[in-house]
């Protein structure tokens, strides 16, 4: 099957995916969840990045250039024919971890008024397209895609989580591997990232579920996550190999050969941090948001299957955002 628009980031490229890895077994359930709100900023910093004059607008003049991405992205994993899929959004406001600690992510950039206006419209259309939009208060898309990953993967599931981020590394596992936008601009939109792949990124050191400790040690400047002073990739490698968590590295710090790793990990301050990075950095796996239990969002909910009014909400906003390519591809896919 060739996909004809496949867009990610704002490029319209021909994409084959029949012949993929990832396509469904006839007998195993397949869920995707898709980190949602990386790719609205993606395509918007994809459109732009091109330049004025660029973009698509409808006769309204409205800017559809991130809902003609976000729609092809979608229509891409429905032509990995996943049995199951869920696009999980964050939650306006704090969340526990700014309770944990007030400068998490403090170091963004206020995100712009055109994309905050936006978001609301991509939700709105992945609703219209049939696919199941998860949000919780309080809570990240990463603990929602965590949480009902762990539950799908053990009920027998494959979990492909789509996401560029790497902080979804610690839960990658036998049945779980993540989709990364591909950076070619041709071939298959994804790529498979799996545990091998990930063992191989970091010499065969450590396993996913350490990946937790290692951002812990190195800190993320991205989440503004402080880690531990003195502490770069290859110390925490180091540390992890031969001590094998956080709470063994720490218990032989005095034992850690670099002068400025070692006084980090034996002082309080460090100690501290590094407690504090861990709890920041470690997704929830186990949510107990009454939203996330059974049976109120047993795994059957998130079951691709056709809209319930027929498409007649997704072809009223394909028409109103003139996104008339990808309204022929959703509709082959999600319809027929």
């Amino acid at each position: 099957m060739t996909a004809v628009a496949s867009s990610i980031d704002g490029r319209a490229d021909a994409a084959s995916t029949s012949a993929t890895s990832i396509a469904r077994d006839a007998d195993e359930p397949h869920l995707i969840l898709v980190d949602g709100l990386s790719f609205v900023f993606r395509a918007y910093y994809g459109w732009n990045a091109r330049g004025s004059g660029e973009g698509l607008t409808n006769a309204a003049g409205e800017d559809t250039s991130v809902l003609y991405s976000y729609a092809h992205t979608i229509c891409s994993l429905l032509e990995l024919k996943p049995t199951h899929l869920a696009v999980c959004m964050d939650a306006k406001g704090k969340t526990f971890r700014h309770e944990m600690f007030v400068e998490y992510k403090a170091n963004r950039p206020p995100t712009p008024e055109p994309l905050l206006e936006l978001i609301p419209k991509v939700e709105q259309l992945v609703r219209d397209m049939g696919v199941p939009l998860l949000r919780l208060s309080g809570v990240e898309a990463d603990d929602i895609i965590g949480t009902v990953s762990r539950r799908a993967s053990d009920a027998g599931f494959r979990v492909s989580i789509c996401s560029p981020d790497k902080d979804f590394y610690q839960l990658l596992g036998p049945k779980t591997k993540m989709l990364k936008p591909s950076k070619s601009s041709k071939g298959d939109p994804f790529d498979p990232f799996t545990v091998d792949d990930f063992r191989a990124m970091h010499n065969n050191v450590i396993e996913p579920e350490q990946f937790i400790d290692f951002l812990a040690l190195v800190g993320d400047s991205a989440d503004n996550i402080p880690g531990v002073e003195g502490v770069g990739p290859k110390t925490a490698l180091a540390l992890l190999e031969q001590y094998g968590d956080i709470e063994s590295a720490l218990a032989n710090a005095a034992n850690v050969k670099g002068k400025r790793a070692r006084e980090s990990l034996l002082s309080e301050k460090g100690a501290a941090s590094a407690a504090l990075s861990r709890r920041l950095v470690e997704i929830r796996q186990n949510l107990t948001v009454p939203s996330l239990n059974e049976p109120l969002l047993p795994l059957d909910s998130l079951r691709v299957r056709p809209p319930a009014d027929g498409g007649a909400a997704a072809t009223r906003a394909f028409e109103r955002y003139e996104l008339d390519t990808a309204f022929e591809r959703w509709r082959r896919l999600a319809l027929s």
